[in-house]
């Protein structure tokens, strides 16, 4: 097996109600609707690559990006859900 098998992706995951409010804050990084978000976001997942789904709250981005002075997008959301999956790891190892 490859390294590149073996490493995991952590991906943003919305319920509905989190999609629309995602939604609100960057209508412009977002699919038209939460079901053609949720096709994308499942045919990326069925590509045969170690895939985390990590629950977002967009309240909680919207915190952390206000804190470290960034904007709810795309780019930021993935540093965010990166930085999720880090410390879930990090909590399993204690």
């Amino acid at each position: 097996m490859s390294t590149e098998n073996k490493i995991e992706f952590a991906l943003c995951w919305f319920d509905q109600e989190e999609w629309e409010k995602l939604a609100q804050v960057d209508p412009d990084g977002v699919d038209n609707s939460y079901e053609e978000w949720k096709k994308g976001a499942n045919k990326a997942i069925s590509n045969g690559q170690k895939v985390r789904k990590i629950s977002i709250k967009i309240a909680d981005l919207v915190k952390w990006c206000e804190e470290n002075g960034k904007s709810p997008n795309s780019s930021s959301r993935s540093e965010y859900v990166a930085m999720l999956a880090q410390r879930r790891n990090e909590n399993k190892k204690t």
